[in-house]
């Protein structure tokens, strides 16, 4: 208080907005560290990565899994899905906060609407999302899998999937419209594949058009919009083979 009695006013007053000068620099460090540390998280150098890489079997296979995937590429960390502290070093702290090692269906529908909330919404309005309980009814991680979301094995052949389960006795065969439909989404995956191998990259324009016959394909699967299917279906396999047609010609270049 002494100190503060011999301080002329206009002392007193470069005193307060050094202070706040401080303050402010304070704060900026601490919310540069804060975004350092999830951008760290999200590049998969979590200690979530850091701890199964040393682990053997499918507990290390996953990271390698995730890390290929396009929600790891993204820089969508273990935590976004699973919860638990990334910046954790021990197995039980890192576990806690809300940890779910395997997400029920429920919960799994949740996690990925918090991101699609508009391909979630479509969904529940599907033939696959059965209100009535106790029947079996699809998630997310069904279909698209869990950790390999958009990179799927070898081999994997969607129209294939789908008909493992259409065609069965209590479920009607899946048209020939939508598995030519399904079919079209993995030729395209195969195409712009041997375009890689090739060195050679799609042009902007090819990555968008394949973005779009997605969306087109997403909003007739989603609900399971079979009426709505059978007209627009046509159209989306046009603009299919057109874009196969650029894919091949640019790879011949």
């Amino acid at each position: 208080m002494r100190l503060m009695r011999r301080i002329n006013p206009t002392h007193r007053e470069d005193h307060r907005v050094a202070k706040l000068v401080v303050l402010f620099l304070f704060c900026a460090l601490f919310i540069g560290a804060s975004s350092l540390s999830t951008n760290h998280s999200q590049t998969g150098q979590s200690n979530c990565v850091k701890c199964h890489a040393q682990l053997t079997g499918r507990a290390a296979e996953v990271v390698k899994i995730h890390q290929s995937s396009t929600h790891g590429k993204a820089g969508v960390g273990c935590s976004d899905c699973h919860g638990g502290d990334p910046e954790q070093t021990d197995k039980l702290k890192a576990h806690a906060a809300s940890f779910v090692g395997k997400p029920d269906r429920n919960t799994t529908l949740t996690v990925c609407g918090d991101c699609h909330e508009p391909q979630l919404a479509q969904f529940k309005t599907g033939k696959h999302f059965p209100e009535k309980q106790g029947i079996p009814r699809l998630d997310c991680a069904e279909c698209h899998g869990a950790h390999s979301i958009g990179n799927q094995a070898d081999g994997f052949s969607f129209g294939q999937f789908c008909v493992s389960c259409h065609g069965l006795e209590y479920l009607p065969a899946l048209p020939q419209q939508f598995q030519d439909l399904l079919n079209l989404s993995d030729d395209l995956r195969d195409a712009f594949a041997q375009l890689a191998a090739k060195g050679r990259k799609p042009s902007d324009e090819a990555i968008k058009r394949r973005k779009e016959i997605r969306r087109l394909t997403a909003e007739i699967i989603h609900p399971t919009d079979f009426k709505g299917g059978l007209t627009q279906i046509p159209q989306i396999l046009s603009q299919g083979e057109k874009l196969k047609e650029q894919i091949k010609t640019a790879g011949s270049r």
